[in-house]
């Protein structure tokens, strides 16, 4: 089939590329020009394992393309898949303002073409957004068409996301109406996975019910790290013996002690259930207080560098985590600016940040905390901490062994990871809980 997928972010991205493996072909649209130029040069616009390989591949054999213009990836498309960005209004509720310009542009190109054209809306939105949206849509179709409206929500982690697409838990489709759904059912030829057919807005609760249960998971593990801290009990040991029961306790997935959660995802998926709970009168107070419990672990991680009186900190790793470019939301940031704006000197090793260009929403989302943020990145590990005395580690980072860098005395580390191997590291190591 002909796809047009109109968004070319970390998902429209990932899906353009994969459904391209699966022979399918595929045409991008971005009113970036960046963008859509990397995609024709064969080059990935993100950091994202295994993508760049599979964007020249496609790009080789013809089957992906990318333009500025809506209209020429519309034309000859058999459905066109939503993945523009969905990011949080000042109020933390989901700024609806450009999926709803592409999905009235996009009827517009149907009704001038006749041409009834399903499109499967990939980007976040609560289901009052989609309600909206489709209420838009019948209004601008006049009877003329359907919607064919189908709220198709994307599972795919950032630093796993090609994994995560050729091997999904679920596929879940909420569709308006038949059209849609015969598309739909020809999407995923052998995928061994349940696929789900419901309407639009359970389809889009099931994805803020994932990200927000996710949000929890990680919050709880951090509180039990928290009690067993002033317990004297080690939290690693104890939530290893939690997560052994798979029945009850569902998974072990992000039910480890460690940071804080971050990223473009669980924060803004928890904040907009969050508002519209507000705004509805409806109280819903574990969820209410999980974003308090997240910042109040960068901030104890803050309290406990500076009552060390440490005067330089090198901070390996800064996207929210590994296998990612991505700083929205991270918590790694979020800790910079605090030691950053109490006189702290900053040092960052993060050769995924280091790699890609200067820009981006990501980049800009960083720079609002750290203005310094050029100053203090380095792609020389031995160099960061050479300059700095505290060392905060959250990653394993596999391309070097610890106990080889230049460690000296006056040195200190503390493990935000819980599963580094720090053997032979003769200088002192404190744990985040442990």
């Amino acid at each position: 089939m002909r796809i047009a997928v109109f968004g070319l972010g970390y998902v429209g991205s990932t899906t353009m590329a994969c459904l391209a493996e699966m022979g399918h072909e595929m045409v991008g649209t971005d009113p970036n020009p960046g963008k859509v130029e990397l995609i024709n040069a064969g080059k990935s616009p993100m950091v994202e394992p295994g993508l760049p390989e599979l964007l020249l591949k496609h790009r080789g054999k013809g089957r992906i393309s990318a333009t500025t213009d809506a209209q020429e990836a519309f034309d000859g498309a058999d459905a066109c898949l939503l993945c523009v960005g969905t990011p949080p209004a000042a109020d933390g509720f989901v700024d609806q303002r450009v999926l709803e310009i592409v999905a009235l542009q996009i009827a517009d190109m149907r009704l001038a073409t006749g041409r009834m054209v399903p499109m499967l809306v990939r980007s976040t939105a609560l289901p009052v957004v989609h309600q909206d949206i489709i209420n838009k849509l019948e209004k601008r179709l006049a009877g003329r068409q359907s919607p064919g409206y189908v709220v198709h929500p994307e599972f795919l982690r950032e630093g796993s996301a090609i994994e995560d697409f050729f091997h999904p838990a679920k596929i879940v489709f909420g569709c308006t109406g038949d059209q849609g759904r015969h598309f739909c059912e020809g999407l995923y030829p052998g995928f061994d996975a349940p696929i789900v057919f419901t309407d639009p807005l359970t389809a889009a609760v099931a994805k803020y019910a994932d990200n927000c249960f996710h949000a929890v998971k990680v919050t709880f593990a951090n509180e039990i790290g928290s009690l067993c801290k002033g317990m004297g009990v080690d939290p690693r040991k104890a939530m290893d013996i939690f997560c052994l029961d798979t029945k009850l306790n569902i998974s072990p997935v992000y039910l480890r002690p460690g940071f804080a959660y971050g990223g473009s995802c669980l924060g803004k998926d928890l904040s907009a259930m969050n508002t519209f709970g507000r705004r509805m009168g409806i109280k819903v107070p574990m969820l209410a207080s999980v974003e308090d419990s997240n910042l109040n672990q960068i901030r104890g991680v803050a309290d406990r560098i500076l009552a060390s009186r440490t005067k330089s900190v090198g901070l390996f790793g800064l996207a929210f985590k590994e296998r990612t470019d991505d700083l929205r939301d991270s918590p790694l940031v979020i800790l910079g600016a605090m030691l950053d704006r109490a006189g702290v000197k900053i040092g960052i090793y993060d050769p995924a940040i280091c790699a890609v260009a200067y820009s981006g929403s990501h980049m800009a989302y960083a720079l609002q905390y750290l203005p310094d943020l050029r100053k203090m990145l380095s792609d020389d590990a031995p160099k960061v901490i050479g300059e700095s005395d505290t060392i905060v580690i959250s990653r394993t980072f596999p391309e070097f062994a610890w106990r080889d860098l230049p460690w000296r005395e006056g040195h200190s580390i503390m493990d935000l990871n819980g599963r580094l191997d720090l053997e032979g590291v003769n200088i002192p190591v404190i744990g985040l809980y442990w």
